[in-house]
């Protein structure tokens, strides 16, 4: 089943990061851009009146929920408009495009025998955005941990971390909850690899105790669109 998905974000260099994200990740055959469109909208009891891109999507049904992984982890928008629609119509030669060009998505690794911890140092982090969303029920501890000898960037909305001889990078140690791994070995790679990162094991220094642990950490990719590094190396202390 071919569907159309629907986004909108505020600035045409967000759209075009998100449209191609997706195609490169191979979540969807094609994105289209268009723009500028004027939103109106109620938000946290006011009316809203933005300029908007949108960006339209063509893709499997069994692709949609990656897809929706993707844009939740890559918008910036607190509830981004993520809408789907099948398509009850279509050619046969475009639908076999579609189905051709999404079937070679990068494909998600099954769970590690040694079940590692996972370091997380920026919207997953406690008390950022993204870590409520995807992680509530599925983490039995949280520490605070440090890697030593990489740097942290900024990103499109999210961080990077890249190695380097010298830095440090400032995050939580995540043990999944008893049941859980497997689950979110799995969500975090369908959150993570798509949008520029690689999983790697890595010594992490766990802060409290001085343990050194090795952790799945999440690097980035060597096609990342890396912005200015954060020398204090904490995202949630960046200018």
């Amino acid at each position: 089943m071919i569907v159309t998905v629907r986004t909108t974000t505020d600035a045409r260099a967000k759209a075009q990061d998100l449209a191609r994200g997706a195609v490169e990740a191979r979540l969807v055959a094609c994105a289209q851009i268009s723009g500028p469109v004027t939103s109106m909208y109620h938000w946290q009891g006011a009316i809203e009146t933005t300029e908007e891109w949108e960006v339209v999507f063509k893709t499997t049904e069994a692709r949609y929920p990656a897809l929706e992984m993707y844009l939740l982890a890559a918008h910036d928008y607190e509830t981004p408009e993520i809408l789907a629609t099948r398509v009850t119509r279509v050619s046969e030669g475009y639908a076999r495009w579609v189905e051709d060009e999404t079937a070679t998505a990068r494909v998600i690794e099954g769970p590690a025998n040694d079940e590692r911890p996972f370091f997380v140092y920026g919207t997953l982090r406690p008390g950022a955005y993204n870590h409520d969303r995807f992680l509530a029920g599925r983490i039995g501890t949280e520490a605070d941990a440090v890697l030593h000898g990489a740097v942290l960037h900024d990103g499109p909305g999210y961080p990077y971390v890249v190695p380097a001889e010298e830095g440090r990078v400032v995050g939580t140690l995540l043990t999944p909850a008893s049941g859980s791994y497997g689950e979110l070995f799995g969500l975090l790679d369908r959150l993570e690899l798509p949008v520029g990162y690689e999983r790697v094991a890595m010594d992490v220094v766990r802060t409290g105790d001085g343990a050194r642990v090795s952790a799945w950490v999440f690097l980035a990719a060597p096609d990342a669109p890396l912005g200015a590094v954060i020398e204090s190396g904490d995202w949630f202390s960046r200018p």
